[in-house]
């Protein structure tokens, strides 16, 4: 009985540890835009990668004033989405 309360214990840690990700923020320039690898850098080094789920238009240029919400995924910051400010 302590063994299988141990084990379950154990489980329900590694789950939390493994929890869901947290959306961020962050506003800035951006710096670059490489389509074919769908990043687009900010001034200040940040790196963004976007898939099929966020639309990117051609208002997304170097010099264009950004807000984007992304999430951490595995030390890659993936867009959630993106919105152009100037």
């Amino acid at each position: 009985m302590k063994r299988m309360i141990l084990a379950a214990t154990l489980a329900l840690a590694v789950l939390g540890a493994a929890g869901p990700t947290a959306a961020a923020d962050v506003e800035g320039k951006i710096k670059s835009v490489e389509v074919n690898q769908r990043v687009l850098t900010l001034e200040d080094g940040t790196q963004l990668y976007w898939t099929e789920s966020v639309t990117v238009t051609e208002a997304v240029k170097s010099g264009a004033l950004v807000r984007a919400t992304y999430e951490d995924q595995g030390g890659q910051f993936v867009l959630t989405s993106l919105e152009v400010l100037e």
